[in-house]
């Protein structure tokens, strides 16, 4: 590659750089902050999670006292897949620390 024009580039004017009127005359603006949405979202995962854990207890209540009566018959499917699962994530999490 050849390069055919050399010409010089000159230095910056700093009188060109001053501000303008119009950019002196404006205010600066304060910036305003609205928390109203997140406090609403906030009181809804409250009411969500209260709600949530009323219907956790009640399940639980419902197992124990079947459990208690003796007619509780869980899927033996059910228990294997989970007893499967937990093996599995017991297996990669040994298998994490071994590295």
């Amino acid at each position: 590659m050849m390069i055919k024009n050399t010409t010089p580039i000159g230095a910056l004017d700093p009188s060109t750089n001053k501000p303008q009127k119009e950019e002196a005359a404006i205010r600066p603006r304060h910036d305003r902050v609205n928390t109203t949405e997140a406090q609403q979202a906030l009181a809804l995962v409250h009411s969500v999670r209260s709600k949530a854990q009323l219907s956790h207890t009640a399940l639980l209540a419902q197992i124990e006292n079947a459990i208690r009566s003796g007619t509780y018959r869980p899927s033996a499917g059910q228990l294997a897949d989970k007893i499967l699962a937990a093996a599995e994530i017991d297996a990669r999490l040994q298998a994490m620390l071994r590295s």
